[in-house]
């Protein structure tokens, strides 16, 4: 049903969140996909009725697809050990504080270098027992993993400045980047030679041309055309987000499904790595250290701008990209438990840099160490 977006919680029903320093005005649902209005039993048999629903059209749409194009694993069997590795590094570790950590320097967009909220960073801990997860990123190893394939990283802002962290562990110097729409590619590689290029697409549609609407193209919601042939050759390593939440869960399935069909119909070897969304955390500039826990369901339902549903919209999205042959990252496990690393003021999604975003780098680097294991 849809929801009244100019509704105002009574002052005692106002919401608070475990980094609030003092009361802040809840902050009105912005569209009317948001589920916050259900009770918590509800969103529960949502959740179960929509990653099901999830999984049975990726399955029935893409076909068995056995284990992990564009890797060594091509087993399911091999997949799924893969699989539960990878969750093991996103799912166990948590922040901590680590004496002579090393944040890597940032080379590029000075935007994201302004803030430097962290004298004391800190590291992403996995359990040595279980899924030990060193803290080293090589630049040369990881051009040896690629061997020459090209890196398409595709979303939205937040995708931009995973582009900004890869560039800085892989490069020594700043790139030319003029805005953050559609990013010329950068060479990450020199021999064999691997180049990256970022492009703006926010729900990851299959569109083959920009929607310029007569002179007056949406600025909400952002579609770059990257489907294209002559992409699809260029680029055998897609690392994709899809992050607002603007439809229901029917659409949303429908429509990356349907992006998924056509990158493995044209470019069947391709490795598609799907990175998970993170909330943001109102009024963040009260942060000042990592949660010790993830939010509960009763705190993220008062989420605003379509936060409220994201845990949902990634259990979808990984039944999908699963069934596609792909590897979903949870990467939001790390970040959703970082309020006190965004850039703060206005800005409560973005993050500063260097920063939470680093520990990204550490995971995909490990990742790619994995799939070629």
């Amino acid at each position: 049903m849809p929801v009244d977006n100019n509704s105002q919680l009574p002052l005692q029903d106002t919401p608070t969140f475990p980094w609030y320093t003092h009361a802040h005005p809840a902050l009105a649902v912005s569209n009317n996909f948001s589920t916050g209005h259900l009770s918590l039993n509800q969103r529960q048999e949502l959740w179960k009725q929509s990653v099901e629903r999830a999984q049975q059209v990726a399955e029935l749409v893409l076909g068995p697809i056995q284990g992990i194009p564009g890797s060594v694993h091509r087993t399911q069997v091999a997949a799924d050990q893969v699989r539960a590795h990878i969750d093991c590094w996103t799912s166990q570790g948590q922040w901590k504080q680590q004496a002579g950590y090393h944040l890597a320097q940032h080379f590029q967009d000075p935007l994201y270098g302004k803030c430097k909220r962290q004298q004391d960073p800190y590291g992403w801990s996995t359990p040595t027992s279980a899924c030990p997860l060193d803290d080293t990123v090589d630049p040369v190893t990881w051009c040896s993993l690629l061997d020459g394939r090209n890196v398409l990283v595709v979303g939205d802002l937040v995708q931009y400045q995973l582009h900004e962290v890869l560039l800085d562990a892989m490069r020594d110097g700043p790139t030319v980047c003029f805005g953050e729409l559609n990013c010329k590619d950068h060479t990450l590689c020199q021999q064999p030679e691997a180049r990256m290029r970022y492009i703006r697409n926010d729900i990851l549609s299959t569109v083959s041309r920009i929607n310029r609407a007569k002179g007056h193209p949406s600025v909400d919601t952002i579609e770059w055309p990257f489907i294209t042939t002559p992409m699809m050759k260029a680029y055998s390593v897609l690392i994709l987000n899809r992050a607002p939440v603007i439809e229901d869960d029917e659409t949303f399935i429908q429509q990356l499904v349907e992006t998924m069909r056509v990158i493995r119909s044209r470019t069947p070897d391709t490795l598609i790595i799907f990175r998970s969304t993170s909330i943001g955390h109102p009024f963040c500039n009260d942060a000042q250290e990592p949660l010790e826990s993830h939010l509960k369901d009763e705190e993220i339902r008062h989420l605003p701008y379509g936060w409220s549903e994201l845990k949902r919209r990634n259990a979808m999205a990984r039944k999908i990209v699963e069934a596609a042959g792909g590897v979903f990252v949870d990467l939001a496990a790390l970040t959703d438990l970082r309020p006190d690393g965004h850039m703060g003021g206005q800005d409560c999604l973005r993050y500063c840099i260097p920063g939470p975003l680093d520990a990204w780098v550490q995971v995909l680097y490990h990742v790619f160490l994995t799939l070629a294991q």
